[in-house]
């Protein structure tokens, strides 16, 4: 473990294993093993490396952990579990109150080693040759028997292969050397009593070895040197500051902007909402869920900035197939019912009937205008296991859904501060890799930050006359006049006249619903957010408002607004939190405007899909995973040798070449002890003595002879006949001469073996047909 606290996982699969995803695929198998960044069921795209997932192992780690501490401490309590509750977390059941977060962090699930998993893309046969199925029943508790219809097929990872991942202590710079050797030593107790993971723990499935290695941890485990161990830090690692700091204001006018390229390595959790045992996160990432990650990388002046409204984080929403930036589908527009394409926009005037938008991004300019994007999202299952029943159950919460921001997405945002308020360059301290969203600590929330400089947009806008358009690109939360939350539009007038003021524009509002040639100037929709606050460890009020893409238009007296104050108050926004990307607005846009109509060349609803890559190169002897390369490459032959001597089997003009026609029962049943010769020479010499001419019985047709000499002696000949497909069958530069020497004797045995049951089937056939005659 380095200075930082980072160390590494290796986890060794003793047995057959499995981690599943709660679903299956009909017609292939009921329960799937958790593979690589997929959904479960989506195999359009190929199957991918089975994993451990995080969550998983942080479960069992946990477990042996405490029966590590509970022995330390002589009974269920004492300083290892307060140890224990500092690496892992608070429990949640314990009813304590605050819970403290875990220092204990996974970057991500346990993959196989190097090269492996990529290389496993672009040779789905070898992939879907990771796993086997295996067939199960339920058995009666009454009668022993098993139960009828209840025949199942459960995916299983096969063994002896090392699953690999990183994880870090957070905070361990803070903690002095008596503390370190505490957190270490109690890591690697748990991790040398760790013994099964996954699912079938109790019937075999799953045994696993695990290690760790990095800075304090030894070959062999001891305790911390010192007789009284010291307990762990007691303050909470996300508080907050009694006297938080302060910055002068800005002194030149005008913003700088930062836009922010997202691309999420892991499923993005945010914006949770909970529904039963399902929980949905949204399909961009708020401007509040990015801005601590913010505040923390630019120092505590920005937290000063925040307080302030000089600092403004907007929300990360998903670009389009051909990189440009999307904004909220604005309400206006509608589609017709069962189609996904935009059919008209209301406030343009276009007279079409249909249903406005819920959720969808558009793309506001270029010849991508009027598309809409879905980001894609990925669904998991977990489960809270109870200890004493080892099932999961409702009061600890059961089994339950992840709907998450899928992996591979990539989104854009803006960090604009007021000009001058930090130092030249403070952009470049966003670049990273950062962890946001709910259950970061695991398999969820890990992103990839590229920087880029932009400027603040200027736009001209288009207004007609004395009316201003407003688009929102974010919720917006207004209050009436007894300070409670409002979604009423006289209430966002007046947000949007205090708006205006500050920028220096005073005119006086008023809303218009509908005009007299049919244009609507009202859509709206409300939105609730729920959020935590973990500096408090407590949850936050629910925020209320207006949802985004809503639209509306107002009347303006008193103007016209000058195009700066309009440029203002799209920068800085409208309403309350609008640090945390709420209240962004767009004014008088071209969008809002432009006629649809019966335009049939609109693009339909898209998902952005990843960019293709190109194949790797295989690995090499010695490289890391060459060995589980290896036993995967193995099972693929296995099984293709399997489906092509059953090929082989059913076409009678090919199995003649091995098992000739007149030739007697027995005399071709001798082929099978042929076959197990662990001698070429020995099997070659007992293929001479079968097939040479005897008086008194049949003799083997001459062309029969050669080709069974030809595939005994020759080493290419079997491997001719069976025409595997063997470059989609290796992911090792060397599996296929490899492979071709270890598996020569096996396939000889697999294809005489089939051959002789077609071959025997057939006679008894012929022999019946001839009796009944």
């Amino acid at each position: 473990m380095s200075e930082a606290g980072d160390f590494t996982i290796s986890l060794f699969m003793v047995s057959d294993w499995r981690v599943g995803t709660g679903t299956g695929i009909h017609g292939y198998a009921d329960r799937l093993v958790q593979r690589e960044g997929e959904d479960p069921g989506d195999v359009s795209r190929g199957p991918a490396a089975p994993v451990i997932p995080a969550k998983s192992l942080v479960g069992v780690w946990r477990d042996a952990c405490e029966l590590a501490a509970h022995a330390l401490d002589g009974g269920p309590v004492g300083v290892w579990h307060d140890w224990l509750v500092f690496l892992f977390g608070g429990s949640g059941i314990t009813g304590t109150g605050v819970l403290r977060p875990a220092a204990l962090a996974l970057e991500g699930p346990l993959r196989l080693p190097g090269r492996l998993p990529d290389l496993l893309r672009s040779r789905p046969r070898v992939a879907w040759a990771a796993t086997f199925r295996k067939p199960g029943v339920a058995i009666d508790g009454h009668t022993g028997a098993a139960k009828a219809d209840m025949l199942r097929f459960e995916e299983m990872a096969r063994a002896g292969v090392t699953l690999e991942g990183r994880g870090r202590i957070d905070g361990f710079t803070d903690l002095d050397q008596p503390q370190r050797d505490a957190a270490v030593a109690l890591l690697d107790a748990g991790a040398r009593l760790l013994e099964t993971i996954g699912g079938k723990r109790r019937r075999g499935a799953g045994r696993c070895r695990m290690t760790i290695e990095g800075v304090g941890f030894a070959p062999e485990w001891t305790p911390p040197p010192s007789n009284d161990v010291v307990p762990p830090p007691t303050a909470l690692p996300c508080a907050v500051a009694d006297e938080p700091a302060t910055t002068a204001a800005a002194t030149r006018p005008g913003w700088e902007c930062a836009e922010l390229v997202i691309t999420v390595e892991q499923p993005v959790l945010a914006a949770a909402t909970v529904l039963g045992n399902v929980v949905k996160g949204a399909d961009h990432i708020p401007g509040w869920c990015l801005m601590p990650e913010v505040t923390r990388r630019l120092g505590g002046a920005a937290h000063a900035l925040v307080r302030r409204g000089d600092l403004v984080v907007t929300a990360a929403t998903p670009r389009s197939a051909r990189g440009a930036r999307t904004l909220p589908v604005p309400r206006v527009l509608v589609h017709r019912k069962g189609e996904s394409r935009v059919s008209g926009n209301r406030m343009a005037g276009d007279g079409q009937l249909g249903k406005p938008y819920r959720s969808g991004y558009v793309v506001p300019e270029g010849d991508e205008t009027h598309t809409i994007v879905m980001p894609a999202s990925t669904v998991r299952m977990h489960n809270s296991v109870r200890d004493d029943v080892q099932r999961p159950t409702r009061d600890i919460g059961g089994v339950y859904v992840y709907r998450a921001l899928a992996a591979g997405t990539v989104l854009h945002a803006e960090v604009r501060v007021r000009a001058g308020a930090l130092e030249p360059g403070w952009q470049n301290g966003l670049t990273g890799r950062w962890r946001i969203g709910r259950s970061s600590k695991d398999d969820y929330g890990q992103v990839t930050v590229e920087v880029r400089p932009a400027a603040v947009r200027q736009r001209s806008g288009t207004g007609q006359g004395s009316l201003l358009r407003v688009w929102l690109l974010s919720d917006l939360l207004v209050r009436d006049l007894r300070l409670r939350p409002s979604t009423h539009v006289d209430d966002v007038r007046r947000a949007l006249e205090q708006a205006l003021a500050r920028a220096g524009a005073r005119v006086s509002l008023t809303r218009e619903t509908e005009r007299q040639d049919g244009r609507v100037g009202v859509a709206l929709g409300a939105h609730r957010t729920e959020s935590w606050h973990r500096g408090w460890g407590l949850p936050r009020p629910t925020l209320y408002g207006l949802a985004a893409g809503s639209c509306l238009t107002f009347r303006v007296d008193g103007g016209p607004i000058d195009q700066a104050v309009l440029a203002e108050v799209r920068t800085s926004g409208v309403g309350e939190r609008r640090a945390e990307g709420f209240g962004q607005v767009e004014l008088d846009h071209d969008l809002l405007l432009r006629p649809v109509g019966d335009d049939t060349s609109c693009a339909p609803l898209v998902r952005p899909e990843p960019a293709p890559v190109s194949g790797p190169r295989l690995m090499e002897p010695g490289e890391k995973g060459y060995e589980d390369a290896r036993i995967f490459e193995r099972a693929a032959w296995r099984s293709e040798i399997h489906r092509m001597c059953e090929r082989i089997k059913g076409d009678a003009r090919r199995r003649s070449r091995i098992i000739p026609a007149g030739v007697s029962i027995t005399q071709v049943n001798a082929l099978r002890e042929i076959t197990r010769e662990p001698s070429p020479e020995r099997a070659e010499s007992r293929l001479l003595w079968l097939t040479r001419t005897r008086t008194g019985r049949p003799g083997w047709p001459p062309e029969a002879v050669g080709s069974l000499h030809g595939l005994f002696a020759d080493p290419g000949t079997i491997w001719t006949l069976l025409g595997l497909p063997e470059e989609q069958l290796v992911v090792t530069r060397d599996g296929v001469a490899f492979l071709r020497a270890e598996l020569r004797g096996e396939a000889l045995r697999v294809l005489v073996d089939a051959c002789l049951a077609a071959h025997a089937r057939d006679e008894a056939g012929q022999a019946a047909v001839g009796g009944e005659k």
